[in-house]
């Protein structure tokens, strides 16, 4: 151990000296003797979900029954959207169970401490597209569709079982908690679907109640409370133009903190001092691309980053922002040339908030199901988290040159080669 040691401190040392762009490769002892921080859940290439430690230890297999089908029409049974509570004890996630033409949908909760899971939710006809848990632990939110898509479902059920309510329901949905939560800031349907786009509070303490906002949303996803419950960010039409605003946790008050040209995603800094917001150049679908501006509440001052950014997401200490910009590259991973055959990929960044300066980490491929979730950041962004606790590290869910899809730990840094964790489809780190 003398020796081990002496030689891990001179990587430190090293790498914190290394010029932009230097990277020094990983000692296989580091993932061992490196402090740990949080956990990390993951659905693995069986379909099934796990928890382990940043180095591979604490492993913790709380499915086993996964079923990929090896031929079309098979039965199937995999698991999806692994989603932390809190407190770090308890991950929310959402099965599918096909067997010809019936499919079964459930929601289960797995206990760390207690080794155990729990089936919370089950239905033939709705079927979960997105978890968020309370912010007091014990209830798991969830969005569902019908089996004709044509509306979506609000729901809560008791972590430890019980009768499902039935909150809301409008298409498209977004929501977000109020840190006590005893209520929620809605924005549901749309002014092309058959649900009227408006904002609402809902009251969830006792009973379910509704106050709607006066305020005529712009093109933009999820609200945003803010972690110390003091204001809430949204995105309104006023005077042709289109506003990111933040009012009072009554929806009262409105600060004009930018503009946007199309489209607007945000987010919060846990301090909830700075809020972070795309200005989205034009109107999709599904999310936006474009500038990332970082608005202080307290000085009015605000920082604008790079272009085509799809999705970001705040580090613990809203110190930093790593950031996704989408590219196109070759099937080995060099910029394509035209006669290529195009791979979607993703350049990683990391801003640094206080100098304003960007540093780039990796261009790599993420899996679908990681990339299915960026154009949706905004309220990922509430329920999920790539950063580790510490800040130090990003969890990341790859495909790698031959196509297998992987899970890897990069330090935030930049100056350390990623190290792979186990090959699985999607990754989020614990909240503490």
């Amino acid at each position: 151990m003398k020796k081990i040691i002496p030689f891990l401190l001179t990587v430190f040392i090293i790498s914190s000296c290394l010029p932009k762009d230097v990277r020094v490769p990983q000692s296989p002892l580091l993932s061992t003797l490196e402090r740990k921080s949080g956990l990390i859940a993951y659905v693995g290439v069986d379909g099934n979900v796990y928890v382990m430690d940043q180095g591979g230890g604490k492993l913790q297999q709380f499915t086993d029954d996964a079923v990929l089908p090896q031929t079309q029409g098979a039965p199937t049974l995999y698991y999806q959207y692994p989603t932390w509570a809190q407190d770090g004890n308890q991950i929310a996630f959402s099965g599918l169970d096909i067997q010809g033409t019936q499919a079964t949908s459930t929601v289960k909760v797995a206990n760390i401490d207690e080794d155990s899971t729990t089936e919370v939710y089950s239905s033939q006809s709705e079927h979960p597209i997105y978890l968020y848990w309370s912010p007091d632990n014990e209830n798991v939110g969830f969005i569902t569709t019908t089996a004709t898509n044509q509306s979506i479902i609000l729901q809560s059920a008791p972590a430890k079982g019980g009768e499902r309510t039935i909150i809301d329901v409008g298409s498209p949905y977004y929501w977000s908690w109020a840190p006590d939560g005893s209520s929620m800031i809605v924005h549901t349907g749309s002014p092309t679907s058959t649900s009227p786009e408006h904002l609402a509070f809902l009251h969830v303490d006792s009973d379910i109640r509704e106050d709607g906002l006066a305020t005529t949303p712009a093109s933009f996803q999820a609200p945003a409370w803010s972690p110390d419950g003091n204001h809430i960010a949204l995105a309104r039409s006023s005077e042709n133009e289109n506003q990111v605003i933040v009012t009072e946790a009554t929806g009262e008050n409105p600060q004009t903190i930018g503009k946007f040209q199309a489209r607007t995603a945000f987010a919060w800094s846990s301090d909830s001092q700075k809020l972070a917001y795309l200005d989205g150049a034009q109107a999709m679908q599904a999310g936006t691309v474009g500038a990332l501006h970082v608005y202080d509440m307290e000085t009015a001052k605000e920082t604008v980053v790079d272009q085509g950014i799809i999705a970001f997401f705040w580090a613990p200490n809203a110190e930093e922002i790593a950031y996704f910009i989408l590219v196109q590259v070759s099937g080995d991973g060099t910029n394509r040339s035209s006669s290529d055959t195009p791979i979607t990929a993703v350049q990683l960044n990391v801003l640094d908030v206080a100098s304003g300066e960007s540093r780039e980490l990796f261009t790599y491929r993420p899996t679908d199901l990681f990339l299915s979730i960026l154009p949706y950041f905004d309220q990922y962004h509430q329920s999920v988290t790539i950063w580790s606790p510490d800040n130090n590290n990003l969890v990341l869910s790859f495909v790698d040159a031959q196509g297998a899809p992987g899970i890897a730990i990069v330090a935030a840094s930049g100056q350390l080669e990623p190290r792979l964790l186990t090959q699985g489809y999607v990754a989020f780190w614990s909240w503490k």
